[in-house]
């Protein structure tokens, strides 16, 4: 298209394919885009302009398969930041993404949190990609235990996201065979790299329940493609059983610094996993984040909050619910008296 400006196809178009290479699986491709993109938005001042929303989505997506927590959380604010308000598609994806990068924080009922606002942004459009909620919805709850709301949530993915998801669900439930079954019925011709690697760990995960003594030649595999498309944390968040295994079973891995860095990644994973039983507990901790937010709470507005820890009005908004209901009350007022007297402020 030789009518569009340098800016437009050095920005906006090249951060567009860092994130349709990262969607695919192709990360090696998507991080070349979205460093050559940022760099452009840095040097051309539009690194708070909606041409920069893919790129640093792309980044932080990168950041997050690496592990980068930190890193791809702060990426994920500055594309908020920019979209919130105006861009209502480029806010929802973002909000999802953040959803994401929470729950591998253990900070799973916070990410459910943002995923309904994620779905307020999109209310009454119908968008096909509210199913992106729908999905990322079910295999948070599926993380907490519950296996029926998956189900329901799954009837209503196109088939190819339905697989998948299907076979996890059957493989929480122990049933290796349904699990199976649902993975055979996809064409591995039409997989993106990212999906088949996806497939393998979800087919390593059925070996390991069935007890199938080529688990290790399966999952062997998988880590394979794992190494050579450069994901981990697709590989240690996948299939439960799989990240059990690694840690289980790491001695028996021939050593070398990616393998080093699965287990790793795995026995992070395993300390960050959610209680599924949470009844009982009078307060759940704050996490640091929910700490400054109640800080700032007695003299601070929500805009002011923001500009303070650099932060969108969105994520503020999400904490304080989860402060709201950690502390057990209904109200700014209640939240303060309460912190008071639990000695938080």
């Amino acid at each position: 298209m030789p009518e569009l400006s340098e800016a437009v196809k050095l920005v906006h178009v090249r951060g567009a394919q860092a994130l349709a290479w990262f969607e695919a699986g192709h990360l090696a491709d998507a991080a070349d885009a979205a460093n050559a993109a940022d760099a452009e938005a840095q040097r051309r001042g539009f690194g708070q302009h909606f041409f920069a929303i893919e790129h640093l989505r792309s980044l932080a997506g990168l950041a997050l398969e690496r592990r980068d927590l930190d890193t791809a959380e702060h990426l994920i604010e500055r594309a908020l930041s920019v979209s919130e308000g105006g861009r209502p598609v480029f806010e929802f994806l973002a909000l999802l993404e953040r959803a994401g990068i929470w729950a591998a924080r253990g900070q799973v009922r916070d990410a459910l949190a943002t995923i309904e606002s994620a779905r307020l942004v999109l209310a009454g459009t119908r968008s096909v990609l509210l199913a992106r909620a729908d999905e990322l919805e079910a295999l948070l709850r599926l993380s907490l235990g519950d296996l029926r709301s998956p189900l329901e949530l799954a009837s209503g993915l196109p088939a190819a996201r339905r697989g998948p998801l299907l076979a996890r669900i059957a493989l929480a439930a122990g049933d290796h065979h349904a699990a199976r079954e649902h993975l055979q019925a996809t064409s591995l011709n039409e997989l993106t790299p990212r999906r088949a690697l996806v497939h393998q760990i979800l087919l390593a995960g059925a070996a390991i329940v069935r007890g199938d003594p080529k688990t290790d030649g399966v999952l062997a595999g998988a880590l394979e493609a794992a190494r050579h498309g450069g994901f981990l944390h697709t590989v240690v968040t996948t299939a439960p059983q799989v990240t059990s295994y690694l840690i289980e079973h790491s001695t028996r891995l021939r050593p070398d610094p990616f393998k080093e860095q699965l287990v790793s990644a795995a026995l992070e994973v395993r300390t960050a996993q959610p209680n599924a039983s949470p009844a009982g507990r009078m307060l759940e901790p704050l996490t640091a984040a929910e700490t400054g937010i109640l800080k700032l709470l007695p003299t601070s507005t929500y805009l002011e909050m923001a500009a303070t820890l650099y932060i969108s009005r969105n994520t503020v908004k999400t904490h304080l619910r989860s402060i709201y209901q950690k502390l057990g009350v209904t109200s700014r007022s209640e939240a303060i008296e309460r912190a008071v007297d639990l000695r938080l402020l």
